[in-house]
């Protein structure tokens, strides 16, 4: 069996291997040259460093590999180069080396607590917030959101909360669902809409003549009422808004751990497309 999942992610007992092997290394390669060393043999801690250095790839690996980019984690591996490049006296060496790996220890704590792939998932939406009440509504019109649109919808809303936008744009327009015929048309306009917006976020420029936009039957069920079509460029950010909204609610139905993280991370982003 393999040790990744379809997305390119690793296993959970891979990626259990690799939280174990931060710590283990740093201090197990750290703490040998430390023994030879009180032993009196000979011991260059420019060298030793070697195992804080493996340490910072590994999680920077493990936070590169969320969907939520944690840049202090990834920043690491410059530090351990840094270590490993510069000639140090032996017992200065030894404590600033056990003090970057307690310093790796702790962020790899924060990424599992933060970022972790078992987090139970976001904490429920409060039914007396806005975000809440219309998550009921949609759940209420499409109780059958399927894991597989419900993850489609994560991954364009995280990649778009992180500005990552022609990542959006293309995870909204190839979503399987979408060609098959399966989703529901108001999902279908929300993944359009974005596409489109996200495509051109590069852009500078007046809005364009035209552009996706919620059918008037389904603008029931939107977040927010759209403006008067006198004013384009709110009816276009407005569109934008709703159909990250959707997305967003559709996507707190996934049952994938990493989306889940994303999402409880980036609840912020969502209430200021409330306006909260």
């Amino acid at each position: 069996m393999s040790t990744t999942d379809s997305a390119g992610a690793p296993s959970q007992g891979a990626g259990r291997y690799c939280e174990a092997a931060v710590p283990l290394i740093a201090f197990g390669v750290t703490g040998a040259g430390l023994i030879l060393w009180s032993a009196g043999y000979p011991v260059d801690f420019q060298y030793v460093s070697i195992g804080c250095t493996i340490s910072s790839f590994i999680l920077a690996y493990l936070a590169w590999i969320r969907p939520r980019k944690d840049i202090v984690a990834l920043s690491t591996p410059i530090y351990g180069i840094v270590f490993l490049a510069t000639p140090i006296e032996a017992g200065a060496g030894a404590v600033l080396q056990l003090l970057y790996a307690a310093g790796l220890t702790i962020l790899l704590i924060r990424l599992k607590r933060r970022f972790s792939e078992e987090m139970s998932g976001p904490a429920p939406l409060s039914p007396d917030e806005p975000l809440g009440k219309y998550q009921r509504r949609i759940l209420t019109e499409m109780p059958a959101v399927s894991p597989a649109l419900a993850r489609a919808a994560g991954r364009v809303f995280i990649r778009f909360a992180e500005g990552e936008y022609e990542e959006s744009c293309r995870l909204a327009s190839g979503v399987p669902e979408l060609a098959d015929g399966t989703a529901p048309g108001l999902v279908e306009r929300a993944f359009a809409i974005v596409s489109f917006q996200a495509g051109r976020m590069g852009e500078k420029g007046l809005v364009p003549d035209e552009f996706s936009i919620f059918s008037a039957e389904q603008q029931h069920l939107l977040f927010s009422p759209l403006p008067d079509n006198t004013d384009k460029e709110r009816m276009y950010n407005r569109q934008l808004e709703n159909a990250l909204i959707l997305l967003y609610v559709i996507a707190l139905g996934s049952t994938d751990k990493e989306i889940q993280a994303g999402l409880d991370g980036l609840r912020p982003f969502a209430r200021r497309l409330g306006g909260e």
